[in-house]
């Protein structure tokens, strides 16, 4: 199945593009998109422990499973003060 990742913020930079699109197995979760994309972009060995995910709009938990055409967007924690 095939799903666009967008990347936000330092994961852009990170990468080098603001979006892509990848081929997953059927039943994939999120968990096993962000190990796909460390593999594709060592430079985001980082995700695991810091990476805001959504999917279609809504924030989800790595044990999500995907579907075929889901926009899923990965943002970087926020602090403020």
């Amino acid at each position: 199945m095939k799903v666009t990742v967008r990347y936000f913020a330092r994961y852009r930079s990170l990468v080098g593009k603001g979006e892509e699109e990848v081929e997953l197995p059927e039943g994939s979760t999120v968990r096993d998109l962000i190990e796909l994309l460390e593999e594709l972009h060592p430079v985001l060995k980082v995700l695991k422990n810091e990476v805001n995910v959504s999917r279609n709009g809504c924030y989800v938990r790595f044990d999500e499973i995907l579907k075929e055409g889901d926009v899923v967007a990965l943002f970087p924690p926020v602090s403020g003060g």
